[in-house]
């Protein structure tokens, strides 16, 4: 006869009494092989009828009661019973989460998005973690119960789909698939779903080919040329420039530098987006010190320019990430306004926003004939196939110029 390897009991815990009553927590003791943990029920009673919870029959409140405890122990033991290698943590997640009781032969993919999510936060990755959690909202929009036994490829291809139908982006909906595959991932590696579920074998999340939006030398020779309308506008312009000059800085880099990112004529960084990954190394980009960027910094520096001090007053170091990462998006909203003001201004093609930076500086290299690894290694890509993205198609003028030169060699 096989022995199970867990026990579950019912366990009345006479030592948290509500106050003023008789009544007290009614709780799961689970007996794994290894380890011995209760789990609150949010049930109470008094000695009495935890006592008669044992037999058959009595007054409609026991037989309610009696039959929410039994929801609850079968609950807790088919979770058991399906785990490979069941743990305190993984069952606690799996029995609190919303799983109906009469569907608990599916795993609930809720509970593992959370934990993902609160372990980013304590990672201080809060942009990734808050993408996690929109990813999971966007999922069960489109279902509303999610089990990891109901997505297949079919599933998926719906879903990108109904993005598309939405009016989303299709980055959008790959960054959402990407972080459902993490979770699969996980939840294979921790043992809670067989890998024959996994539904990404034969469907590839790809990436959107859309080219960005960027300003061409015409253009940015009349954003340079512009005078600024206040205290806004000459900074907005001039934190464009110095990501433009920074090697196309991303301004969240820019916004989180340090005085001992600067040595001497140059700034080294490992970029925020790359930080805190499992990459095997990170990636350190380095960027020669323009004498303009030099002015922006003399401009707009922190007063304080100690080591570990940022360059720019937007941020300090007494304040915990979360809010540093509030502060990061506020000045960003202030400066883009002000950055779409000035391209209103100027007639420009293409709303003008601080990306934008990023986006012409690996155009602006491309047109120079600057080969494509160095502008990758420039923009602290890990591969050219991600440079490439940053890339607009040249223009009509430049094709034409290219067209005409094909058989100088007939003359």
């Amino acid at each position: 006869m096989k022995i199970s390897p867990f026990s579950v009991n019912v366990h009345w815990d006479k030592r948290y009494p509500k106050a003023g009553t008789k009544d007290c927590p009614l709780q799961l003791f689970i007996n794994l092989k290894t380890v011995q943990f209760k789990v609150g029920l949010r049930l109470y009673c008094t000695e009495r009828e935890f006592q008669a919870l044992n037999s058959k029959g009595g007054p409609q409140a026991i037989k309610e009661l009696r039959r929410k405890v039994e929801d609850y122990v079968r609950k807790a033991e088919m979770i058991l019973a399906k785990l490979p290698k069941p743990t305190r943590e993984g069952f606690q997640r799996l029995f609190k989460s919303e799983t109906d009781i009469a569907l608990s032969h599916k795993t609930d993919i809720r509970f593992l998005f959370e934990e993902y999510h609160e372990q980013l936060m304590k990672e201080e990755r809060i942009r990734t973690a808050t993408n996690c959690i929109q990813s999971y909202k966007s999922l069960s929009q489109y279902k509303s119960k999610l089990f990891f036994e109901d997505i297949d490829e079919v599933f998926l291809k719906g879903y990108m789909a109904w993005m598309r139908n939405k009016g989303c982006s299709p980055a959008t909906g790959q960054i959402y698939l990407r972080n459902l595959r993490t979770i699969f991932n996980k939840a294979i590696r921790e043992g809670y779903i067989s890998e024959r579920l996994y539904p990404f074998k034969n469907y590839a999340i790809g990436t959107s080919a859309k080219s960005k939006a960027v300003l061409y030398p015409e253009h940015i020779k009349k954003l340079w040329e512009y005078k600024p309308n206040g205290i806004r506008e000459t900074r907005a312009k001039d934190l464009w420039f110095f990501c433009y000059l920074g090697n196309g800085m991303n301004f969240k880099d820019a916004a989180y530098l340090k005085y001992k990112n600067i040595k001497g004529d140059k700034i080294s960084f490992v970029r925020e987006k790359t930080k805190r990954t499992n990459t095997v190394s990170e990636k350190e980009v380095n960027v020669f010190l323009h004498t303009e960027t030099k002015k922006i910094i003399q401009r707009w520096s922190n007063k304080s320019k100690n080591h570990d001090d940022y360059v720019f007053p937007f941020l300090n170091n007494t304040i915990i990430e979360l809010e540093r990462e509030r502060r990061f998006k506020t000045i960003k909203r202030i400066t883009n306004k002000s950055l779409n003001k000035i391209g209103e201004s100027l007639n420009l093609p293409e709303r003008l926003c601080l990306n934008l930076a990023r986006h012409s500086f690996a155009t602006m290299l491309k047109l120079n004939g600057t080969p494509l690894a160095f502008i990758s290694d420039a923009m602290g890509h890990s591969n050219v196939t991600t440079t490439e993205h940053y890339l607009k198609s040249l223009q009509d003028n430049n094709i034409r110029d290219i067209s005409s030169k094909l058989l100088d060699f007939h003359k």
